[in-house]
Order: C-alpha cells, then structure tokens, then sequence
C-alpha cells in the first residue's frame, strides 16, 4: 500500500534539485511528505564531510522552504545507490519517486533504467530543464494492453489535482482495420473515464511507420505541440511489438521527451 510520500533522490546535480522543487509544488496540493535522500558509498571515508553533505542537504531545503509548506525530510545512507534507493522505497513505501536524471548523453544510465525497471511505485523522470507549475496539460499514449486501467487511474488522479486537460493519443500504422476498431474503442472508453469525472480530453490517431523510434518521435512531437507538462507511460508491453520494455520504445521516450515522464510499472 503506498503511503502520502514522494521520495527524491539527490546528487545535488541541477536536475535532482529540480526534480526536488516540482516534488515539493506537487506535494503542496495534496500534502504528501517530501523524503529527499543523498546516498554515499562508505560513511566512514576520511575523504567524506559528513557536515559539509549535511549542510548541502538542508541549504536545498531552505532554498525553496518559501514555496510550500510540505513537510520535508531527508536521509543520508550509505550504501550502493541504485541498491539504497530501492531499500528506501521498500521501508518507507512512496507514492512517487521524483528522480533528475542527465538524458543529455547518448545512452541512458543503467541505473536509471533500472530504477525505472525494479521500482513498485511510479516513477517521475526530470531529464531536462524544467521549472513549469502545475499541469494544465497530459499526454497518454494508449495501446490495447491490458495495464492500460493503471495508467488511466494514475492519469486521472494527476488531472483531478490539477484541473489538466488530457490528450489521449496512439501512434501506430493502423493498417489492421480489427485493431485500429478496437483500438478506437478503448479510447472512446478511456475518453468517457475522464469526461464523467469533469476532466477535458482531447483524442489523436497518428499515423506513422511500424518502427518503435518512429512512434515515439511522434508522440514526442505531439506533446511538444500541446505544450504538455507531462507524458504518462507504461514501461512495458506499450505497443502490439511487444517490446515496450526499458531499453526500447520507453528508453526513446524518456530519452527524447523534453517535458517530465511518469513511468508505472504494470502489477504483476
């Protein structure tokens, strides 16, 4: 069960900072507690300051303390980080990680994808410059994949917070008339979940090559195009190649998208 937390990992790179400003505006609205956690490999390393670790950690607390009124605590562990943060999300059970990550070289960290891979609760990726408020705007790539009810509910959570409009698109060939009917369906269902509960949605078929870089350079554009403040994925199975797993189309995603990405892992 996740509990009202956002756990935010921090290398004070300017990323994670931002990742821990937007944790900070969304908690604000919903009074989640922020946990920003630092991870060092030995607490013990004569090289390391401690104080001077600690006095950064709450140096970026007060920077933004003006801003919200969410409770914030932090955690220095120590320990493997990839290995930390996920022990960290098993104790304290989040609702959210907000993780900054440099999309800036040419392959994604490993441990990054992996984070994404192996975390249980939604991952939220800051990989560029991004100092928006609030989130008027949501892109939500469907397919006829079964986890698509988790992606729907999350989504619908963030649009109810924040008053969004919705833009539910797919980006495929649709040359199977059986799948392009059924795929219409599913998001004329998808569209009256949200239409019922007050949210404006707005729906697109884009047309594009049967190859996996190609569809998400699509959906890519089109949030560029609405001015999108967010892209909610699934990171696996997204598309009938079934290869919507960490490393394929959601790696480009990520990788390309300059708005953040929320990232749920479909339950077992």
């Amino acid at each position: 069960m996740f509990k009202k937390k956002i756990l935010v990992p921090t290398n004070f790179s300017e990323l994670s900072e931002i990742a821990f400003k937007q944790s900070l505006l969304f908690s604000h609205n919903i009074g989640f507690e922020v946990v920003l956690l630092h991870v060092v490999p030995d607490l013990k390393d004569k090289d390391l300051d401690i104080d001077l670790v600690q006095n950064a950690i709450i140096k970026m607390i007060d920077k933004y303390r003006s801003l919200t009124t969410t409770k914030t605590i932090y955690r220095i562990e120590e320990g493997k980080v990839l290995q930390k943060i996920l022990e960290v999300e098993e104790e304290i059970q989040p609702s959210y990680i907000f993780l900054g990550t440099d999309l800036s070289m040419k392959l994604i960290s490993s441990k990054t994808l992996k984070l994404i891979d192996e975390a249980k609760c939604p991952i939220v990726i800051f990989g560029r410059n991004y100092n928006r408020t609030g989130c008027q705007n949501i892109v939500l790539p469907l397919d006829l994949t079964k986890e698509t009810k988790q992606k729907v509910k999350i989504t619908l959570d963030i649009a109810k917070l924040y008053n969004s409009n919705v833009h539910i698109i797919s980006a495929a060939n649709f040359e199977d008339e059986i799948e392009r009917d059924k795929l219409k369906n599913q998001i004329l269902s998808v569209q009256a979940i949200f239409e019922n509960e007050g949210i404006n949605c707005f729906t697109k078929l884009i047309k594009t090559k049967d190859d996996i870089e190609v569809m998400a350079n699509a959906i890519n554009d089109y949030a560029d195009d609405v001015q999108a403040d967010l892209i909610v994925i699934m990171t696996r199975q997204e598309t009938k190649l079934q290869q919507f797993f960490v490393g394929s189309m959601a790696t480009k995603l990520i990788k390309k998208s300059k708005v953040p990405v929320l990232c749920v892992s479909p339950k077992k």
